[in-house]
């Protein structure tokens, strides 16, 4: 069993395995350990009297090694020994949240979308001429996708999370992560027979073919029945579901095939370009760490030599053991050592709503000796329901504005947040078991998937536990 160790200042040493001397500083009260037990975090013992002189710390090279992914990211901090042994001292798999922001961004942009239309509707009952307003591309310029941002900021906020689970001397550890570089084209379509042909897609429309009939003309036919008559487009993955209007999304059924499809009698598999979709943000993700490998101190490393690392040495093909790899062919490690290994897993969570950075209490309007107020708002929001607004209070009664009294808006941070239960990603003690809280279930109870085995229920009171941390963004499972 490893601890780690660090002083008075925050600044880490070298992990230790002399538990009698760990000992013997806690019962001396000279130190106190964070971490460790129920937290499901690495022990760290925090020195109250004691420094570390950078001059006589002992030479010893630690590494922090990730697995790139996009759903799963595996990492490992690692040690090379003096005799060529890799020594495991952590290794996980962080669940990543990237899948999910492409749903937020759809509906993001619904909303937005609806705000335009009620706000061009306004312009036009006026007579006036609605402005024209460039799309957010043109506007903006070439920005990387949301998503992309996450994924990079995932991977590189997890060099950091490491860094306060695990410290170690900053100089003396060395980042790095599996560089891969997928070909998608041979994935989804082989590998071409001649160069020039690599270029050419073997699904591809001719110049000027509309999808539709690139479509038809593919697949020649209803692709069930082979019927050529009464043919329809059908979307493999709905457009409701983020699915693309692209041909691969799209196959021709006729239509009482596709009245069968519909009613699930037929099941088509989805085999649209979202299956690729995991490897080519890897593959961004990985051209982008690499533009930044300099600057931040990161060590790329082929895909090719770090299964080469995992081959040679026996290992297991998961995402905590491929970091491992990726740290053994960083140092030509001849064998891993993971007696002492900490496997501790984490899941990222949502920290932050822009429903709730952004919220406001209305401007409400009230008349003398009248408690609730009779107007919200100067205009009516379109989420406002039956509440009249200052302007329809005004047509309907035009001498009483007047002596209306006016409470301006207030910006209400994290609404709701310090009065509810529990949020998704707090860390609970229920029952003697630490559990990560979901969110709330029926406003008022605590939603714990992980208590279904022990307890038959989804759910628990607040008052049958206790918070232990609030969401830290990764969360130890």
């Amino acid at each position: 069993m490893f601890v780690f160790v660090m002083n008075q200042y925050g600044r880490p040493g070298h992990p230790t395995r002399r538990m009698d001397w760990v000992r013997k500083q806690l019962k001396r009260k000279r130190g106190k350990i964070v971490g460790g037990g129920i937290s499901g975090k690495p022990a760290v013992l925090v020195l109250r009297e004691r420094s570390f002189d950078r001059n006589r710390t002992v030479k010893r090279r630690f590494y922090v090694t990730l697995d790139t992914g996009f759903r799963n990211v595996g990492y490992a901090v690692t040690e090379l020994l003096e005799d060529g042994t890799l020594r495991v001292l952590l290794k996980g798999t962080l669940t990543a949240r990237t899948p999910d922001i492409r749903g937020l961004m759809d509906e993001r942009a619904m909303y937005r979308n609806s705000r335009r239309y009620h706000r061009r509707a306004n312009v036009k009952k006026k007579g006036q001429t609605a402005k024209h307003r460039p799309p957010r591309y043109e506007s903006r310029g070439k920005q990387n996708s949301v998503t992309l941002k996450h994924s990079i900021e995932t991977h590189r906020n997890l060099y950091a999370r490491l860094a306060r689970l695990a410290p170690l001397p900053v100089y003396q550890v060395t980042q790095g992560f599996e560089s891969v570089s997928f070909d998608l084209r041979a994935l989804a379509h082989g590998k071409p027979r001649t160069g020039s042909g690599y270029q050419v897609s073997p699904v591809g429309k001719a110049a000027g073919e509309k999808t539709h009939a690139f479509v038809v003309r593919r697949d020649g036919g209803c692709v069930v029945c082979g019927r050529k008559e009464h043919l329809h487009g059908h979307h493999l993955r709905k457009r409701s579901k983020a699915g693309s209007n692209r041909a691969g999304n799209r196959v021709t059924l006729c239509e009482d095939c596709h009245a069968d499809v519909h009613a699930g009698l037929i099941d088509l598999p989805i085999t649209d370009g979202a299956q690729w979709r995991d490897a080519s943000t890897v593959n961004t993700v990985c051209g982008k760490l690499r533009k930044q490998a300099t600057e931040f101190g990161i060590v790329p490393i082929p895909v090719e030599q770090s299964v080469a690392a995992r081959r040679r040495l026996g290992l297991e093909k998961t995402h905590a053991l491929d970091a491992v790899s990726v740290a053994a062919a960083m140092t030509e490690a001849c064998y891993v050592n993971q007696r002492d290994t900490v496997d501790m897993d984490m899941t990222q969570y949502r920290r932050h709503r822009r429903a709730h950075i952004h919220a406001q209490r209305d401007r409400r309007y009230y008349l003398p000796g009248v408690m609730a107020p009779v107007a919200h708002n100067r205009r009516k929001r379109c989420d406002q329901g039956d509440v009249d607004s200052l302007a329809e209070f005004r047509k309907a009664h035009p001498k009483d504005v007047g002596c209306l009294k006016v409470k301006k808006a207030v910006r209400l941070y994290t609404p709701n947040r310090a009065k509810a239960p529990a949020v998704g990603g707090d860390v609970w003690k229920i029952g003697g078991q630490r559990v990560v809280v979901r969110g709330v279930h029926s406003k008022t109870n605590l939603y714990v998937p992980d208590l279904k085995p022990v307890t038959g229920k989804v759910y628990a009171a607040p008052k049958d536990g206790i918070r232990l941390l609030w969401n830290t963004g990764m969360v130890v499972v």
